[in-house]
Order: C-alpha cells, then sequence, then structure tokens
C-alpha cells in the first residue's frame, strides 16, 4: 500500500484488498477459503464502472474478512471486498475510518474499531 497521509497510519483499524489481488491467496485462512473463492467468482462478472451492480456502489459491497494480521504491534483485519479495484493504485487501502468518510461508513458497518489520531489546529477532530 501507499498513502499520502503517513500522519494517519496508526489510525489504520483494518486493510482492505481487492478480489483479484494476488495476496488475497495467501492471507486467505483454510477454514475461510471456500467462501472467499465463491465471492471472488461473483465479482468476476460485475463491471466495473457501469450500472446496475457495478462494483464501486456502496451499497453493493460484499465484504469477506481474511486472517487478521500484525501491523504496528497488533492484529489488523484483512478484509476483500468489491469497492476496492486492481486497476486503480495497488489494489490495497489502509482503512482510517476516522479521518474518512468511507472508511468511517465501512467500519460502522461492521462494527470495526475507530481510532483518532489527527486533530486541527483548534483541537477538533479532523473530520470523517
Amino acid at each position: 500500500m501507499f498513502t499520502t497521509r503517513p500522519d494517519t497510519v496508526f489510525g489504520a483499524t483494518y486493510l482492505v484488498l481487492a478480489p483479484e489481488h494476488p495476496f488475497v491467496d495467501q492471507l486467505t485462512a483454510d477454514e475461510q477459503r471456500r467462501q472467499v473463492n465463491a465471492y471472488r467468482r461473483e465479482v468476476q462478472g460485475k463491471d466495473l464502472v457501469s450500472p446496475p451492480g457495478r462494483r464501486q456502489d456502496q451499497d453493493r459491497r460484499v465484504p469477506r474478512l481474511l486472517r487478521p494480521q500484525s501491523a504496528t504491534g497488533e492484529a489488523i483485519a484483512i478484509w476483500i471486498a468489491d469497492y476496492v479495484l486492481m486497476e486503480y493504485g495497488t489494489g490495497a487501502i489502509m482503512a482510517v475510518p476516522a479521518h474518512d468518510k468511507r472508511d468511517f461508513e465501512f467500519a460502522t458497518r461492521f462494527s470495526l474499531p475507530v481510532r483518532e489520531v489527527v486533530r486541527t489546529g483548534t483541537g477538533e477532530p479532523l473530520p470523517a
């Protein structure tokens, strides 16, 4: 992954990979492999940008959890979701829900932690 906001790295509470990402096979726990593979086949039939059912639609996300990994000394969940595209960037995102609206919505939906790490000059939290 690459970030233009290194100040938010410590607020990352989960990661998301595109279903086609080459690391998905390596990171999928054996007990989840059947479900993950079925999801990946389902995603192959979706258009990247044309509705209905395009991969970038917020309400169409159907993520699957992979094996938790260690980042910054603590376990961090790794998900796959069809809204992350291999064709854009590295096909992997670092999610910082306290400071990104889309990450916040995802974290809220799946009861994932939200860790605030950046405040504005007025002491207010940087908005999601």
